[in-house]
């Protein structure tokens, strides 16, 4: 099994592994929803590093999950049936839906993160009229420019805010700035962010 960032992971609560104490918030989250996401970073041998999520933007919380505690596994990509979201007036979802189509002209591989990936993967709703949607997008190999630069321009017609990570085997990077034409990228790794003229080589491993 392959676990990625984004991923999304059901849990029993009691396997979770942190250095200081998890707050109420958070306790309350996995008990509403027993969903942990998979953090961007370093995590101790047989641990995978993931977070909790709460209601407002600030309410996430970093700890460690056994990796032979999972319960079952929901990767971005598995989220992608339009049915999914069908009647769902909000913006993020009127959004997704512009944007599937975009995406699947390409034949990319991709799916919702963020508030949106949650609510779709869980049933809990935690998508509102202010939330932006954010998307994942599978990238072992180059994207061409002129493919980022159409998809983003498609983008600006959603009513939502739409951020989208393309994901590397070196780690993620903002595709508007690739589509941009930026002569370096803001590549985050597990080990923090780098600056970098191509994201994906593979000695930024």
């Amino acid at each position: 099994m392959v676990i990625e960032p984004h991923d999304l992971l059901k849990i029993d609560a009691k396997h979770l592994i942190s250095h200081t104490p998890i707050p109420d918030w958070a306790i309350q989250a996995l008990n509403m929803a027993p969903y942990v996401v998979v953090r961007r970073a370093h995590a101790p041998k047989g641990q995978i590093a993931v977070g909790i999520r709460g209601k407002a933007r600030n309410e996430r919380f970093g700890a460690f999950l056994p990796a032979d505690a999972i319960i079952s596994h929901i990767r971005p990509e598995d989220l992608t049936a339009s049915t999914l979201w069908e009647n769902k007036p909000s913006p993020v979802f009127l959004s997704l839906t512009i944007a599937s189509e975009i995406l699947a002209k390409h034949k990319l591989v991709w799916g919702p993160g963020g508030s949106a990936g949650f609510e779709l993967a869980t049933g809990n709703v935690t998508v509102t009229a202010e939330s932006d949607l954010d998307l994942i997008l599978r990238a072992p190999e180059p994207v061409p420019i002129h493919t980022a630069a159409e998809i983003m321009n498609v983008m600006k017609s959603c009513p939502a805010r739409v951020d989208i990570q393309a994901e590397t085997p070196a780690g993620s990077f903002s595709l508007a700035e690739y589509a941009s034409g930026s002569a370096t990228m803001m590549v985050k790794t597990k080990f923090g962010p780098i600056l970098c003229e191509n994201p994906w080589k593979s000695k930024l491993n």
